[in-house]
């Protein structure tokens, strides 16, 4: 009760029912802060809304430019160069392939899941190829982590679990 705590609560729109008791956790918990991710609000007082957007894209100006130091500076392409770095220790961004991963970015619209699934595959495909892999989007973006929940694993399986989320009028 009187311990600094951060509970966080992932994908809280499918336990809705359970706000209420999230509130009796905060009213009893002064020292209690709630992080909770979901489509839906909790509808409770204090409630603050983030909305989390897709990372910033490089234009199609910026793809087809492929300059390493402009774009090092966009979101979507640190997260890739981040993630790929941890995929392939020798990896860098430079002006060989800085135009493919642009456009690798650009054509994953931002999406970090997406941008994670497709880094995956540098360990047998360079940037450039992943660019003409992608001209069929679904199929190449599978191969999550095993940490993460089956519909994380895959584009496809992202995006089947959110429209099963969808009532028949949405």
């Amino acid at each position: 009760g009187s311990r600094e705590v951060a509970l966080i609560l992932d994908n809280f729109e499918h336990l809705l029912a359970a706000a209420p008791l999230v509130a009796e956790l905060l009213a009893a918990c002064p020292r209690l802060s709630v992080l909770a991710t979901s489509r839906e609000r909790l509808g409770l007082r204090g409630e603050r809304e983030f909305a989390v957007m897709p990372l910033e894209a490089p234009t199609p100006f910026e793809s087809r430019l492929g300059l390493a130091d402009g774009l090092a500076g966009v979101a979507a392409v640190r997260l890739f160069v981040e993630r790929a770095t941890e995929v392939r220790g020798d990896f860098s961004l430079t002006e060989t392939n800085a135009a493919a991963v642009a456009e690798l970015c650009r054509r994953l619209d931002g999406l970090p899941l997406a941008i994670e699934l497709a880094v995956g595959w540098l360990k047998v495909l360079p940037p450039e190829a992943l660019v003409t892999q992608l001209a069929s989007r679904l199929p190449l973006l599978t191969g999550g982590a095993a940490d993460l929940p089956d519909r994380q694993r895959t584009m496809r399986d992202t995006i089947a679990w959110s429209h099963g989320l969808l009532s028949p009028e949405e």
